[in-house]
């Protein structure tokens, strides 16, 4: 047995069944979690940038039980138009449904496939933000989730490095739209709205000869003389045959192959075997003269984007059978591959050749699609594996995994979306924003916000990123190529991917609030729980039952869900996590004057900017349900109108909602004009003025009354106060806050009992914090 073979065959204690740290931590994981950085080190002191996006997986479907993230805890869930909280959706006959578990180890529900997810059903489940057609699009099992029981390598991973729980994937699409993104910033040739998205996998796939093209993430590391490649045992368009394909090629995860200017067909595969799919075909001695015709650019820009394991030998296409014991000790076969999966990455990653850039594609089996089982911890586990055999190289080394899209299951937390270019209706931006290109408007049947899409997974590992955190910043697809814009302008390079719209420029983070400077301290393991994931389990639960879809709940359980009383899963995980500094500064207040006139006004702070999304839970112009979506750009404010007269009986109700539990419920009538209430952040100066952790709220009183008010704090122990304003004066009244800086305050007037405003979330002040308390009680 060669080599590769047997390294294949040993780390994937996978197909056999490991154990690691004292029966509790993945190897993989525990040896990367112990290699430092060297002291004094941020992550702009690392030299290799990995990446590896795996398939088809929402957040709350593999993380919505995690202990201290936001998932099937979140106290600030959205409710739907029908009064439901968003965990309670109902199919097409009225019945509701709550998320329910997976097993994996006591069904096949791993073997049991995916759901829909195209264009079409990922808009209709959002429903232009009501979120309320979950499962008529996407059937029952859009609600199933899974656990640590379920996938304990994931939650070791996310345990020992940071989890990011406000990652989207860039648009309500399938894979090839979402990886497009990924790699170029767009999935539009001119970001001005008046080209037509690809937001089909159909719309650009190298089997059919479909081809876009724009400008590519590769090409301006290429021309900037960063070292970069994209590693795959052997690409999509080679259409190696079914079997062979789901084993042995990349699933058509590459979508640099979708690229014209990238010329998949004069590849190496090509360049070896010919192309038959030309008309005529060409021989390898014609591909290699086309080849032989370009430009040294135009040649690196293709051997580095499809760099494959060819040089091992003919074998790296071939597999082999693997025999292992069943649960009643019975011989079963499963053809693997017969050589590494890993072979160039490897070598180059032994040779010390090892690029600033790489990016990892993963054959069909090992991608986490849902039309495999999940094999994809074995491909991750190897990837870790293979970058900390030589401590040297981790300790350089940030290697960032997420996922293209949610494949079609449910996550709870609403994605942020541009309101329509050209209509008020749907909300407004700051002025130097635009929206025309993550707008889709055919004036037919499509008309609906591009992105971003819903959340799916995110972990950063790296000697800079270790200990357990969780990140709440918004990011996407794109947010990698602001990362390395970023990471290599420290190196004095300066790249800029112009696909990217000022909205996502201005909504979604470039990573870097992920990592902490390395200045020696120890850092101790967590908890982790027993970890046994391997191949020979999946294949023994192909033989289970098949999993089931639930009942309806009772009208009981959905009162005690609805109320809080109960989390939306019973596999939901106690406590908290170290949470990073993030560099919001949001406010969201409204006003309303004697003409009826609500005001909402929205700030962002000098540093980044944000999205907000509002909502009303009763109707707005005969609409119930109405969404808005705002977007404001670092420093700037923003004021948007709204009318009573068009709420029903002239009792409004506004939801506004924005990153990491910022949340906003106004509720009130013309009883309460000429009464202003506003919340702000308490600051300190310094070298640069920044938040203490405290805040004001400001009452003005603009009658000729007193008014007493009643504040409670609805969740972290600071008890009520009862307060008196008379007429025409300003009280600013100070609120210390103790529990990290999360508030949860609701303001209530003793004489005006439909009226109430109701602020929550985090005071970001520069410093590590935990994640929401009331989340891990």
């Amino acid at each position: 047995m060669d080599q590769s073979r047997r390294s294949f065959l040993k780390n994937t204690s996978i197909l056999t069944g490991f154990t690691g740290l004292n029966n509790v931590l993945p190897s993989s994981i525990q040896k990367a979690f112990t290699i430092n950085a060297e002291p004094g080190t941020t992550f702009r002191d690392a030299e290799h940038i990995v990446f590896l996006m795996q398939e088809n997986r929402s957040f709350d479907h593999i993380f919505g039980n995690l202990k201290g993230v936001r998932g099937f805890k979140d106290p600030r869930a959205k409710n739907l138009p029908n009064g439901d909280k968003v965990w309670l959706q109902k199919d097409q006959q009225g019945n509701t449904f709550s998320p329910f578990h997976l097993d994996i180890n006591t069904t096949k529900i791993t073997w049991q496939g995916g759901l829909p997810h195209s264009w079409k059903d990922q808009t209709g489940a959002r429903n232009m933000g009501k979120y309320d057609q979950w499962i008529s699009n996407k059937s029952i099992m859009t609600m199933g989730y899974y656990d640590r029981n379920d996938l304990p390598f994931y939650y070791a991973f996310a345990d020992a490095f940071t989890v990011c729980d406000h990652n989207f994937c860039s648009s309500l699409t399938g894979t090839t739209p979402n990886r497009l993104f990924f790699w170029t910033g767009n999935i539009r040739p001119q970001p001005d709205g008046q080209s037509i998205p690809a937001v089909d996998n159909s719309m650009a796939e190298s089997r059919d000869n479909s081809y876009v093209d724009w400008e590519t993430f590769p090409e301006l590391l290429e021309k900037s003389g960063i070292d970069w490649k994209i590693y795959q045992n052997e690409i999509w368009t080679a259409q190696l045959p079914d079997h062979k394909d789901y084993w042995l090629g990349n699933y058509g995860d590459n979508a640099i192959e979708y690229i014209k200017r990238y010329h998949v067909k004069l590849s190496a595969y090509f360049r070896k075997n010919g192309d038959t799919t030309s008309k005529p075909a060409l021989t390898s001695e014609e591909v290699l003269k086309k080849y032989e015709s370009l430009s040294t650019f135009e040649k690196a820009l293709i051997d580095k984007a499809f760099q494959t394991n060819m040089d091992r030998d003919d074998a790296y296409l071939n597999l082999s059978d693997y025999e292992f014991k069943d649960e009643n000790n019975q011989t079963k076969k499963v053809q693997i591959p017969q050589n590494d999966l890993f072979y160039q990455f490897r070598k180059d990653v032994q040779s010390g050749n090892l690029p600033q850039v790489s990016w990892l594609v993963a054959p069909q089996a090992f991608s986490d699609h849902t039309s495999s089982p999940f094999y994809g911890t074995w491909y991750v586990s190897e990837a870790l594996d293979i970058l900390t055999q030589n401590p040297e190289v981790w300790k350089k080394t940030i290697f960032i995994l997420n996922y293209d899209e949610n494949d079609g299951y449910f996550d709870h937390l609403t994605p942020f979306t541009p309101p329509h270019p050209s209509n008020v209706e749907t909300g407004i931006v700051s002025n130097d924003i635009y929206t025309d290109s993550d707008y889709y408007d055919d004036h037919k049947s499509n008309n609906s916000p591009i992105g971003l899409g819903y959340r799916v997974p995110m972990i950063i590992a790296s000697p800079w990123s270790k200990g357990g955190f969780v990140n709440s910043q918004v990011f996407d697809h794109t947010s990698t190529l602001m990362f390395l814009e970023d990471f290599f302008k420290h190196k004095g390079k300066s790249l800029y991917c112009k696909n990217i719209s000022t909205w996502r420029r201005s909504i979604c983070g470039n990573l870097t609030s992920a990592f902490r400077p390395y200045n020696g301290e120890k850092i101790s393991l967590p908890d982790f729980e027993q970890y046994k994931n391997t191949i020979r389990k999946i294949q023994i639960v192909k033989d289970k039952p098949i999993l089931q879809t639930p009942s309806p709940i009772t009208d009981s359980l959905k009162s005690e869900i609805n109320t809080q009383k109960l989390p939306a899963s019973n596999h939901v995980e106690m406590g908290i996590r170290p949470s990073c500094s993030l560099p919001y500064d949001n406010y969201a207040d409204y006003q309303l004057n004697e003409q009826g006139e609500i005001l909402l006004k929205f700030r962002c702070g000098a540093d980044i900017g944000s999205a907000y999304s509002a909502y009303t839970q009763t109707s707005y112009n005969n609409i119930p349900g109405k969404c808005w979506d705002f977007a404001l750009s670092k420093g700037t404010k923003l004021d948007y109108k709204l009318w009573l007269h068009n709420f029903i009986d002239a009792q409004f109700d506004i939801n506004i909602q924005g990153p990491n539990g910022f949340y906003r419920h106004f509720n009130g009538n013309n009883k309460i004009q000429g009464l202003d209430i506003s919340l702000i952040y308490e600051t300190k100066k310094g070298i640069k003025t920044t938040n203490t952790g405290n805040l004001y709220l400001i009452i003005l009183n603009q009658t000729s009354q007193a008014h007493n008010f009643l504040l409670e704090d609805l969740s972290y122990g600071k008890g009520n106060k009862e307060i008196s304003v008379i007429g025409n004066q300003t009280l600013k009244l100070k609120v210390n806050l103790a529990s990290h800086h999360w508030y949860d305050i609701k303001i209530t007037l003793n004489n005006i009992k439909d009226a109430f405003w109701h602020y929550a979330g985090h005071v970001e002040d520069g410093n590590i914090s935990i994640s929401d308390p009331l989340m891990g009680s």
